[in-house]
């Protein structure tokens, strides 16, 4: 459980309290390290609640797909942790992109060896693709500088399937936080060798859970709900539980 002591009144404040944040160069490559590290793993290696949540979504995207291959827009995918649990899992053609920070596509697109694809921006990602089976975001959106005007773009994109994975939940008034850990929490998998431990700061954003369900629930119906304990927040004293959520178009 991650715990937030501090709190500012929007995410550019948060930000300005983080240095790089999110889209720090070494937290990029550790990520990286870590995943490419995952990809070699074989299947005898017990899988993280993040796996699970991807092989959920990509199971019920395959049994709904009509055309293959699989078209997956994975929103805050890192290094393609997503990509190869789904790879793994699957025996099903995909098409894969990535939408990230510039400096983790830049990691991601090192080690895709052409089998996904990662970009800067939701734009281009969606360019690329064409068409979208599945909206796959897990543990990313409460990191993005406009989290509900992200949420609204993935929505419009009208996929079949959208994911909203270890999301907060938060009944209070819309927040920002700082949340500090150390590297090595960071990713799944073990550190590069000459990298020293420290610690990261990042914003972290707390929007109203019956807001954001609600604009889901504008276009798309709710047809899964799962705890998430990988995403579980103290913030300011008051508990946020994690919760993963998968929601088919009307």
């Amino acid at each position: 459980m991650s715990v937030i002591n501090e709190t500012y009144p929007d995410y550019k404040s948060a930000a300005a309290a983080c240095g790089r944040g999110y889209d720090d160069d070494g937290l990029a490559e550790v990520i990286a390290f870590k995943t490419a590290h995952y990809s070699a793993l074989d299947g005898t290696v017990f899988l993280p609640e993040q796996a699970l949540n991807t092989i959920v979504a990509v199971g019920i995207s395959t049994g709904d797909l009509s055309t293959p291959p699989l078209h997956v827009l994975d929103f805050g995918g890192g290094c393609g942790f997503h990509y190869f649990t789904a790879k793994r899992a699957f025996n099903v053609a995909m098409r894969w992109a990535v939408v990230e920070t510039p400096t983790m596509a830049k990691q991601a697109n090192k080690i895709a060896n052409g089998q996904f694809e990662a970009y800067e921006t939701l734009e281009k990602a969606v360019s690329s693709l064409r068409r979208i089976d599945l909206v796959h975001a897990s543990g990313a959106i409460q990191y993005d500088p406009d989290s509900m005007a992200t949420l609204s773009a993935l929505i419009a994109l009208r996929a079949k399937l959208v994911m909203l994975a270890r999301f907060p939940i938060w009944h209070g008034p819309p927040l920002v936080g700082v949340q500090t850990s150390p590297l090595t929490a960071n990713g799944l998998g073990p550190m590069p060798p000459d990298v020293l431990d420290r610690l990261v700061r990042y914003p972290t954003a707390f929007p109203n859970i019956d807001v954001t369900l609600g604009m889901f629930k504008q276009e798309l119906d709710l047809i899964v709900s799962l705890p998430s304990p990988s995403a579980s927040y103290t913030v300011g004293g008051q508990n946020a539980p994690g919760a993963t959520f998968i929601f088919r178009a009307k």
